[in-house]
């Protein structure tokens, strides 16, 4: 399996604080059976400035301790970008880190409470420059959680979904879990990622998400969805999920329990 979105960098961002934890996080995602892990820590102006240059730099240096201690763990560049301004001049400019460096795919975060400014408009901006938003946790934004209808218009202007493994687990309530749940059967998300931040409770897994998506999904879209797909990622490959199927129709009850 290939972990798209994960915080293992150490140091550099909320993730682990120093290469110990990182390189316990990296055992755990092995023994997990990830294989691939691109690593994506925040830039956010103001709060995380981690700029292309610096995430090349700490992915190196993980890199070496990662084979120092033999730690069979392949590490890929990416980054978690905060919703902001002129985001496709930053990538031409080389300031920007989109999926394995390819230039091809940004991982795109939005505000967690409010509704993301500009959000259609910088959607448009980096399609037209060559570059497909990959939406970050979508379930967890509380504007697409009030609205699917706005996060599947986003679809429609050629963003993709990413959602995270725990998730569809519950850790985040019965709520999100149903969303993800029915997000994942209706194929209105397209990558898995832990969203790993440190050993407990957001770990480096995958595996028991992958059997759940596979279980709503199909074994086909489980696979795509943790191996075909990221790889396209790192390679800058074409990506083309197929449309989505229509919503269910399941009482509030449901919805806001989990019955499924």
């Amino acid at each position: 399996m290939i972990d798209t979105h994960c915080h293992l960098l150490p140091g550099i961002d909320d993730g682990p604080a120093d290469l110990e934890r990182a390189l316990g996080m990296a055992r755990i995602a092995v023994e997990d059976g990830v294989r691939t892990a691109i690593v994506t820590p925040h830039m956010r102006e103001g709060l995380f400035l981690n700029e292309r240059p610096a995430i090349l730099e700490a992915v190196d240096r993980f890199r070496e301790a990662l084979a120092a201690h033999d730690i069979p763990l392949r590490i890929v560049p990416g980054s978690e970008v905060h919703l902001g301004p002129r985001l496709a001049e930053r990538i031409s400019a080389g300031r920007l880190m989109t999926y394995g460096d390819a230039g091809r795919y940004l991982l795109l975060e939005c505000p967690d409470r409010a509704r993301p400014p500009r959000l259609e408009e910088t959607i448009f901006e980096l399609r037209v420059a060559g570059v497909t938003p990959v939406l970050a946790h979508p379930e967890r934004i509380r504007h697409f959680r009030d609205d699917p209808e706005s996060y599947e218009e986003m679809l429609r202007l050629g963003a993709l979904g990413q959602i995270t493994a725990s998730s569809l687990l519950g850790t985040f309530g019965p709520a999100i879990r149903s969303l993800s749940e029915e997000w994942v059967r209706r194929g209105l998300v397209h990558l898995l990622g832990s969203d790993a931040h440190d050993r407990s409770y957001r770990p480096p897994r995958l595996a028991a998400a992958r059997r759940r998506w596979a279980e709503l999904a199909g074994e086909e879209s489980a696979r795509l969805a943790t191996e075909v797909w990221p790889e396209a990622l790192i390679e800058g490959a074409a990506i083309e999920p197929p449309e989505p199927r229509p919503p269910e129709r399941r009482s509030l009850w449901r919805r806001w329990f989990g019955a499924s």
